[in-house]
């Protein structure tokens, strides 16, 4: 005998239905059975199993047209020449940090993408893996901004991307607003969203990532645009009350109903007083090229993927903020990935300290090291490390600048023998006026480039390096000692990777 089961099945997602029909046929074809006098003995013998693929409606599929993708205008860097391409797996999972119209950006701005890899869609469930931490979000590529983060009125100034403070022992993947006066405290001054979107991940903080201590709450809102294209803020003294309310109710949870908050550009989103704004955009359509390993980031995956702002702003937005940035050289939003292989150039971490993710997220940057260009001034290098000895930082890092190198980090490879460098505290100077100098930038009108520079009583000690291999880094500090005192590593040195 012979039994055939038909079943229809419809599978929908959050944005369109796909409709698929399988057939599954199953042919029983004996069944005997024993029965005796202690047990019953039930044979099903399963002669042929079958099942026929998913056939889906074309009516259904989101065509190419459907989701438009646009790969960013750039620009470049003498060490952006120098970096290869790599290869990057697709983004999956990114949460935390995880619909408008789709824009070009206008090729007369100043942008700070060249040497970007585009990571195009492969095709449509690659794009639902790749992006179903981001809820709420739909379609992808780039959109323009309309809206600035804070009232140009509000804020002084901005310090571009690449920064070095504190536990941002590798170039810090956001801006910061200066606000015009910290004096007036907590929730001074308005932030607002700069294009329409949904709200995907909102997280506090109390204590303070660098000691550890309690602190007055801070917020964290990510915003999709589209799928592929976000802007972050940090640092919110307060949430606003209705995106509050909203998020309360599942606090992010998705088994809670959690599918983000939709948002209108020029929206209320929160507050900020007494201290800067962290503010970045991250298209995770496109990978920069200078990390090395971009395995090593996977814990903040989004760093791979900082992108210049400016060229998405309407041009009088873009206009006005550039106007304040500190940043007067190319690429004028900063730079954060300043990796070159086979030489002293970025980012290092300890070996066994598990890369940028480090031992435990209390101090995971405690293996970090960055020799990088100074993120105002690209002329100066400057190295930061993370368990800086004797350090007087809550962090216990501390970053300083190279006196005067002879070879710059970018030069010196596996050929050369061991590299001193001096280093010393630092400040920054008007163009042309080495008298105005200051290392508290955050009040300066940034109407002047500035350029960094040794203070003159400012010497720390001497860095001993040495690139025993293309990627593996042997590194030494020595405190307050000069370069005709040091001479060859000790038993203290350690050893780093990419």
């Amino acid at each position: 005998m012979g039994l055939y089961l038909v079943l229809k099945i419809k599978v929908q997602s959050p944005r369109y239905l796909r409709k698929a029909v399988l057939i599954i046929i199953i042919r029983v074809g004996y069944i005997g059975i024993m029965i005796n006098k202690t047990n019953i003995l039930v044979i099903f013998i399963l002669f042929a199993i079958g099942c026929t693929t998913i056939d889906i409606e074309k009516s259904d599929v989101i065509t190419d047209e459907a989701i438009p993708t646009f790969i960013h205008p750039t620009s470049e860097t003498e060490i952006a020449k120098m970096q290869q391409p790599v290869s990057v797996e697709p983004v999956e999972n990114i949460n935390p940090r995880m619909s408008a119209d789709t824009v070009t950006p206008s090729s007369s701005t100043n942008a700070n993408n060249k040497g970007i890899i585009s990571n195009q869609n492969t095709g449509i469930n690659d794009s639902r893996d790749r992006y179903h931490d981001f809820f709420g979000c739909s379609g992808t590529g780039t959109v323009q901004f309309d809206q600035s983060p804070m009232r140009y009125s509000d804020f002084i100034s901005i310090r571009p991307y690449g920064h070095l403070s504190g536990a941002h022992v590798t170039p810090i993947d956001h801006m910061y607003f200066n606000p015009m006066d910290r004096t007036l405290g907590r929730d001074a001054y308005e932030v607002r969203a700069i294009a329409d979107g949904v709200i995907y991940y909102i997280n506090h903080r109390d204590k303070s990532v660098d000691s550890g201590k309690d602190k007055e709450r801070e917020w964290r809102v990510d915003i999709a645009h589209t799928c592929s294209f976000h802007s972050y803020f940090d640092l919110l003294t307060d949430l606003d009350s209705t995106i509050l309310e909203e998020w309360e109710i599942s606090k992010g949870e998705k088994n809670l109903g959690w599918e983000g908050i939709s948002v209108k550009s020029g929206q209320l989103i929160g507050r900020i007083g007494g201290q800067t704004l962290d503010f970045g955009v991250y298209d995770y359509e496109i990978t920069l090229p200078g990390f090395v390993i971009p395995e090593h980031y996977n814990y903040e995956r989004w760093k791979l993927h900082t992108v210049d702002p400016f060229p998405f702003f309407r041009g009088d937005v873009r206009e006005t903020l550039l106007s304040k940035n500190l940043r007067k050289v190319e690429p004028l939003a900063g730079k954060i990935d300043h990796d070159v292989d086979g030489t002293l150039s970025g980012n290092w971490f300890e070996l066994g300290t598990n890369g940028f993710d480090g031992l435990t997220r209390d101090n995971y940057w405690k293996g970090h090291v960055s020799i990088v260009p100074n993120h105002i001034d690209p002329d100066a290098w400057m190295v930061a490390i993370g368990d800086w000895p004797n350090a007087n930082t809550s962090s216990g890092a501390d970053h300083f600048i190279i006196v005067d190198p002879i070879t710059a980090p970018v030069n010196v490879t596996k050929e050369e023998s061991i590299v001193k460098y001096s280093l010393s505290e630092y400040t920054y100077c008007h163009a042309g006026d080495s008298s105005n100098c200051t290392k508290a930038i955050s009040s300066i009108v940034p109407d002047k480039q500035l350029f960094a520079t040794h203070t003159r009583s400012g010497g720390v000690g001497v860095l001993l390096v040495q690139l025993i291999e293309d990627r593996i880094l042997k590194l030494e500090i020595f405190l307050n000692r000069t370069a005709d005192e040091v001479h060859s590593f000790t038993a203290a040195a350690k050893e780093y990777e990419r």
